[in-house]
Formats: structure tokens, C-alpha cells, sequence
């Protein structure tokens, strides 16, 4: 794609995220579904349409809004309601891609465990993105605000982390159930030490370093320090960034000043706004096309019995799925995660 026209797409995308912000402001309507729906349309326009690289994005998107995310996490808040947000965003998350991918193994012909996993990691992460923007204006407890933060900061990496080691395992030619469990621990464990080893160099740095506009520009680089360092050793580099954020913005109080603070607040704030607005418009933008492909695929790889079989697994998973701290009768924050709403299941179990 020419220069000229990568740039004229930027600017189109940009002006297209501020006017459907500006509406959705003024309507009530998530921007979420409103950037989508656009990036739908555009997709289905005659002309040129945007093929997105999956390590272009790992790399130069997750990273920012993961740290942004963790920036503007509690860790205290998550510490107090630790059990339940790791029964979701890792109980639930290991359990809906586990249960997928024996679900593709039994009832689909020619699908391995590995490939089903790998689904199932595909389809296990919640977003929290339009759950919170209608939550904020529901009034929902601080509580339940918190937990579905600290879910979305945390089922990424774990969703990314078992896709990574499903997609090796199915690569490879070979699948065990317990090497693949030791490569989970080993790539989750060194994910949290690079986070924690960063997050120690940039606190380090921050303490020697008072001109805001330096703080700030050690800020932009962290995510993609923490991910690289990650990727390097081979382990979970979207853990690393999601480790680092929480234990920076809960530290960056006593190492950093107001002026920096502040600057650094707008600086993310901006970020975070542009970043998903360009996500959620290529995430529509990408329906068509991935339609298209359906429609060629062979009838035997594309048959109703894969489609009814992850979708049967990673239902019943999440209906199934109780949280061990919260009482019957409620639901749990993965399904707020999923719907943007909270409703009661008969039994107490959660919605999906």
C-alpha cells in the first residue's frame, strides 16, 4: 500500500473515530458497536480494504492498551477481590479452551486436541470495553467494576499465552496434555518475571529522571520494552505487560511528579482512545473478509458440526462456570464481559 494512501486511511479512520465518538456521546450508544458497524460498512464498499499482519498488531497494539489498562487498574482493588478475578480470568478462561478443544476432538472429524485449544483460546477472552461504558452509566458497584477490569487485563494474556503454546503443540506434529501444561507454567512464570524485572528498571530510571517530558517518553517505551524482553526469552509477553503496568501505576505516586503524572495521564488517555478506535474499526472492517473465506472454505472443514461444537462447548464452559466468591444467584463479571449487562441465572449460575 503507497504512503500516500496508508496516509489518507489514517486520516479518514481518524476523522471516522471522532465523529462516531462525538455521536456516541451525544446518543448514548456505545462507540464500540458504533465504530464496528462502520468498519462493517467499510468492508463491504468497493476499494481498497486493510489486510491486517497478527504480529503487526500483537506487537505494536496489544501491548499499549494492555499497559494503558494496567495503568488504570487498582492493584489494591484487585488484590481485595483476587480469587475471583483469577477464577475468570484464568479458571475460566484455561476451562472454555480446554473444554473446546476436547469438544472438537470427540465431535469433529480430522480437528486435533491442539487446533480445539487453540480455538477454544480464540474464543475464551471476554472484552470489557463495552461492558464498562455500559456499566458506568448502569451505576454498577465498584466492585463488579473492578472485577471485570482486572478480568480484561488478565484473560488476555492468559488467552494469548494458551493460544501460543496450542498453536506450538499443533505445529509441531506431536500433542501432550502435560508438556503442554509445563509450557503454560514455564511461558506465565517468566512472563511475570520480565514484567517484574521492568517494572524495577523503569522504577529505577523514574527515580533519577525529573523532567516530565523524559518520564513520559520511558512511559511510551515500557510496554514495548516489557513485550520484547518477553518475546526474547520466549515466554509470555503480554503477561510481562500486563505485570509491569499494574506494579508501575500502583508505584508511579511515590516516584513520579504531579506535573508527569498528569502529562502522562493525557498522554495514555489519548493513546488508549486512538488505538481502540482504529481496533474496533479494523475488527469490522474484517467481517466481510473473513465471510468471503468461509464461503470457500470445503464443505467438510466449514460444516454446522464445528460451528455447533465450540460454539455448544464454550456456552456450556461459561454457563457451568461458578465463581467461588460470589454468592448463588448472581452472575459473574465474564458474562457483564460478554453481554455490556448483568441478569440472574436460574440456580445461580452465570449468564452467557
Amino acid at each position: 500500500m503507497p504512503v500516500l494512501e496508508v496516509l489518507t486511511f489514517v486520516l479518514a479512520a481518524t476523522a471516522v473515530i471522532l465523529v462516531l465518538q462525538y455521536l456516541a456521546d451525544r446518543t448514548g450508544l456505545p462507540a464500540a458497536a458504533l465504530l464496528t458497524v462502520a468498519g462493517l460498512v467499510y468492508g463491504v464498499l468497493p476499494g481498497p480494504n486493510v489486510t491486517l499482519d497478527p504480529h503487526v498488531i500483537l506487537t505494536f497494539v496489544i501491548p499499549p492498551l494492555i499497559y494503558s489498562a494496567a495503568l488504570n487498574s487498582s492493584l489494591l482493588a484487585i488484590r481485595e477481590n483476587m480469587r475471583t478475578v483469577i477464577s475468570l480470568s484464568i479458571g475460566l478462561v484455561l476451562a472454555t479452551a480446554v473444554v473446546t478443544g476436547i469438544g472438537m476432538d470427540l465431535f469433529v472429524p480430522g480437528v486435533g486436541l491442539a487446533a480445539g485449544i487453540a480455538l477454544g483460546a480464540a474464543l475464551s477472552p471476554t472484552d470489557p470495553v463495552a461492558a464498562l461504558a455500559v456499566g458506568g452509566r448502569a451505576g454498577l458497584p465498584p466492585k463488579l467494576i473492578t472485577i471485570i477490569e482486572g478480568e480484561g487485563l488478565l484473560n488476555d494474556a492468559t488467552a494469548l499465552t494458551t493460544l501460543t503454546v496450542a498453536v506450538t503443540a499443533a505445529t509441531s506434529g506431536g500433542f501432550s496434555f502435560g508438556g503442554a501444561v509445563l509450557r503454560f507454567l514455564l511461558a506465565a512464570a517468566g512472563g511475570l518475571l520480565c514484567g517484574v524485572a521492568v517494572a524495577i528498571v523503569v522504577r529505577l530510571a523514574r527515580s533519577a529522571v525529573r523532567d516530565p517530558l523524559l518520564v513520559n517518553g520511558i512511559s511510551l517505551a515500557t510496554p514495548f520494552a516489557a513485550y520484547l524482553l518477553g518475546e526474547e526469552l520466549h515466554v509470555s509477553g503480554v503477561l510481562a505487560v500486563a505485570v509491569a503496568g499494574l506494579m508501575i501505576g500502583h508505584e508511579t505516586p511515590r516516584f513520579t511528579s504531579g506535573a508527569s503524572r498528569l502529562q502522562a495521564t493525557a498522554v495514555w488517555h489519548l493513546s488508549d482512545f486512538l488505538l481502540q478506535g482504529f481496533v474496533f474499526l479494523l475488527v469490522g472492517q474484517q467481517i466481510a473478509p473473513v465471510i468471503r473465506g468461509l464461503k470457500r472454505t470445503p464443505p467438510a472443514r466449514s460444516s454446522p458440526r464445528w460451528r455447533s461444537a465450540s460454539a455448544s462447548c464454550c456456552c456450556c464452559d461459561r454457563c457451568g462456570w461458578r465463581s467461588p466468591s460470589r454468592s448463588p444467584g448472581r452472575c459473574s463479571a465474564a458474562a457483564a464481559g460478554t453481554s455490556g449487562t448483568t441478569s440472574t441465572c436460574p440456580g445461580g449460575r452465570s449468564a452467557c
